[in-house]
């Protein structure tokens, strides 16, 4: 009776490690297109140091995915359901289900005069933007330039090698990893979260009043948190300004 009992623990654990709808979990991956193995996307900075990929300024950690929230392709998405944690798999995707197909329409000859007057130096492979639209451009044909306008991963099968890290479970660390996620420049451990039946209470550290954009974040991670706690009517953001105190001859700083 006892082996019985601990075997549907184990049971038990397992399914609480397997990935499903509405889980938050953390993924590791490296994006490549399949045509020639070249690598778009990646999470981990010792591939990206061994590809030469390394750009100090870039962000090298795992992905916060919301499974069914669309944060990913919804194909790949699909595709982390059943996985458990520490689970690895490659996943191939088709031109149609990520950037989709490349239309001969866009790729168009520009003056090279134009192009030069929105700044850009004109050169095989340089970014362009005019107007709205943004391109890349493929051959210098004197006068004129080929720019083409599509996505840059048009037309191509993308190949993702994932890997699920963690499942996120905790109800405060659920928000505090959509806070993360919209705010990535502090740790954690500057929020205070608290939780009651209706509302939920953030308390934001002061350095978060410098960023720019910062009241967009807030609404984005208020929405988050909301979806994340269906029961709840409320998040509310609390920033606390203490008095300075003074210095020895008595004035404030």
């Amino acid at each position: 009776m006892p082996e019985k009992g601990s075997r549907k623990g184990e049971s038990a654990l397992a399914d609480a490690e397997t990935v499903s709808d509405g889980n938050l979990v953390y993924i590791d991956y490296v994006a490549r297109t399949k045509d020639d193995g070249k690598i778009f996307d990646l999470t981990l900075e010792e591939i990206a140091k061994k590809e030469g990929l390394f750009k100090e300024n870039d962000r090298y950690e795992p992905m916060l995915v919301a499974i069914g929230w669309k944060w990913l392709l919804p194909v790949l998405e699909e595709q982390l359901v059943g996985m458990k944690v520490g689970e690895s798999k490659t996943v191939e995707i088709p031109p149609e289900k990520a950037a989709g197909a490349r239309d001969p329409k866009k790729l168009r000859l520009i003056p090279r005069a134009k192009i030069m007057k929105a700044g850009v130096r004109p050169a095989k492979g340089q970014e362009v933007k005019l107007g709205n639209e943004q391109g890349t451009i493929t051959a210098d044909l004197g006068r004129q330039l080929r720019v083409d306008f599509n996505p840059p991963l048009a037309g191509k099968t993308l190949v993702f090698d994932v890997t699920v890290k963690e499942m996120v479970r905790e109800p405060v660390q659920r928000i505090l990893a959509v806070i993360k996620r919209r705010i990535p420049s502090l740790p954690t451990d500057k929020y205070n979260v608290s939780t009651t039946k209706d509302v939920i209470t953030i308390e934001m550290p002061k350095e978060t009043r410098y960023f720019e954009g910062v009241q967009y974040a807030e609404i984005g991670v208020a929405a988050d948190v909301l979806k994340l706690n269906p029961d709840a009517k409320q998040v509310k953001f609390i920033v606390t300004y203490e008095r300075p105190k003074e210095n020895t001859t008595g004035q404030t700083p």
